[in-house]
C-alpha cells in the first residue's frame, strides 16, 4: 500500500513536505519513465480507457485524476487513482482516493486481485465520479464503489487527467525493483470522457481520443521526477504509433519505442477476447439502503439482528451464468443465517459457522445463478449474530 504521496505537474521544485516528496526537474536518473497530463481540467464524469499494462516488480501503470497544486503545504489534496502493479504477473491493481490538508494525507486504498494477468491483453477500465459516489470497473464489472462520505464529498475541484508508467522505490508496496526487466511498456488504445449530467443523473456526450496522433491541444508530456520515483519522466518515452499511446520505461540513453504495439483483440468497451470476467468485490459497509439498526465499524457491518437487511444498488453483473458468491464473515454463534436477495426475491441461503469469535473472519461461499445487467442485491438476516466484511462474486 502506498503511504507516501506523489507529485505535481509543475516544472520547479517545492520544499520537501511532511509525508511526501515534491516534484523536481529531471535529475539525470539512470532510468527514464513516461507521463502525459491533460491541459484541461475535468470534474464529475465517466472516464473509460482501454489499456495493456507493463509487467515487472517495482513497476506501476496508472490512470488518475489530480488537482494541480495539491502538493503545496496547506493545500487540500484531491486525487482519484487506478494503479496497476507490475508485480505478481500484473494480476493486482489498486483503487484509491487521496484527500486532506494534513501530511501525510488521508487515503482509502483498495487492492484488487484479478484471475488473469492485466499485462497479457487489453482491458477496459472505467472510473465513475459523481457528487454521490465514486466507482471503479474492469471489463464491465464493478469492482469497488464508495457511496458518499468524505472521500466523495471532499472532492470539489476540477482535476487534470494523467497516464503514467514509472518505477517506485517502495518495495513493500510495489515489489523489489529489478532493472533487468527493462524496457517495459504501457499501451493505451483510447480514453473516453462523458460529463455527469445532474438533471438526469446520467452521463452525457463528451470526447474520445483514439490516439491516432498525439493531440498537443489536449495533452502535455511530463519532464520531471520526484523522490519516490527511480526514474525521470522523459518526453521521448511518450510515443503514439498505430493508433496506440505507448508509455515506455527504459534505461537512460535508450528512450523511445520502435516496435509495433500489440493489437487489441477485444471490442471497444468490453473485455479482451482472452480475459475471463473479472470478480466483483463489494465492501459490506458500502450499502445504499438498510432496514434495521446495523452498525458499521472498521470497514465491517455488525450487530445484525434477525429481519435486518442492507442493499447494494447498481451492481453490474457482466455475464449471465453461475457465480461463486463468497462472504467474509465472523460469528461467535452457530445459528446465524442469511439470504442473498435480488429485488425482493431470495437467490440462496447460507449458514454462518462459529468462526471462533466476533473478530475472527472466515470466507464462506455458495453458487448462485445471476442474469446479466445492473441490479440490486441485498443481504437479509434470517437469524442474527454475525459480522460481514465483504462480498465477492466470480463467474464459474
Amino acid at each position: 500500500m502506498f503511504k507516501l504521496n506523489r507529485y505535481t505537474g509543475v516544472l520547479f521544485a517545492f520544499a520537501t513536505l511532511i509525508g511526501f516528496t515534491a516534484t523536481s526537474p529531471a535529475a539525470a536518473k539512470p532510468y527514464k519513465a513516461a507521463e502525459i497530463y491533460s491541459k484541461q481540467t475535468y470534474k464529475y464524469g465517466r472516464y473509460e480507457m482501454r489499456m495493456r499494462v507493463a509487467k515487472g516488480s517495482g513497476v506501476l501503470s496508472t490512470f488518475f485524476t489530480y488537482k494541480n497544486g495539491s502538493e503545496q503545504a496547506g493545500t487540500f489534496w484531491e486525487e482519484i487513482d487506478i494503479e496497476i502493479f507490475g508485480k505478481n504477473n500484473a494480476t493486482q491493481w489498486q483503487s484509491n482516493v487521496i484527500i486532506g490538508t494534513n501530511r501525510p494525507t488521508t487515503k482509502t486504498e483498495g487492492v484488487h486481485t484479478m484471475p488473469f494477468s492485466l499485462g497479457d491483453g487489453y482491458n477496459t477500465y472505467v472510473l465513475e465520479w459523481t457528487p454521490n459516489y465514486i466507482a471503479w470497473f474492469v471489463n464491465g464489472a464493478q469492482v469497488r464503489r464508495i457511496n458518499g462520505g468524505q472521500f466523495v464529498t471532499s472532492l470539489t475541484s476540477p482535476q487534470d487527467l494523467r497516464f503514467n508508467l514509472w518505477a517506485a522505490n517502495i518495495a513493500e508496496w510495489v515489489g523489489a525493483w529489478n532493472p533487468n526487466i527493462l524496457p517495459v511498456y504501457q499501451f493505451v488504445n483510447y480514453i473516453e470522457y462523458k460529463p455527469y449530467v445532474a438533471a438526469t443523473n446520467s452521463f452525457g456526450t463528451g470526447w474520445r481520443d483514439d490516439f491516432n496522433s498525439f493531440d498537443t491541444n489536449r495533452w502535455n508530456k511530463a519532464n520531471w521526477t520526484f523522490g519516490e520515483n527511480l526514474a525521470d519522466f522523459d518526453p521521448n518515452n511518450v510515443v503514439v504509433k498505430n493508433g496506440t499511446l505507448v508509455l515506455a520505461l527504459t534505461r537512460e540513453g535508450q528512450t523511445g519505442y520502435t516496435g509495433t504495439p500489440p493489437v487489441d483483440g477485444g471490442t471497444g468497451g468490453g473485455s479482451s477476447s482472452s480475459a475471463p470476467a473479472a470478480s466483483i468485490t463489494i465492501q459490506a459497509e458500502s450499502f445504499n439502503e438498510v432496514g434495521g439498526s446495523v452498525t458499521v465499524s472498521g470497514g465491517t457491518v455488525g450487530y445484525i439482528d434477525a429481519g435486518e437487511w442492507f442493499k447494494y444498488n447498481n451492481v453490474n453483473i457482466p455475464q449471465t451464468g453461475t457465480y461463486k458468491v463468497e462472504y467474509r464473515v465472523a460469528s461467535a454463534l452457530t445459528t446465524a443465517q442469511f439470504t442473498l436477495d435480488r429485488n425482493g426475491v431470495g437467490l440462496g441461503t447460507i449458514s454462518v459457522p462459529n468462526t471462533g469469535g466476533w473478530g475472527t473472519y472466515q470466507t464462506i461461499s455458495h453458487n448462485i445463478y445471476l442474469n446479466a445487467g445492473v441490479q440490486s442485491l441485498a443481504i437479509y438476516a434470517n437469524s442474527g449474530g454475525f459480522n460481514i466484511d465483504w462480498i465477492k462474486l466470480t463467474k464459474i
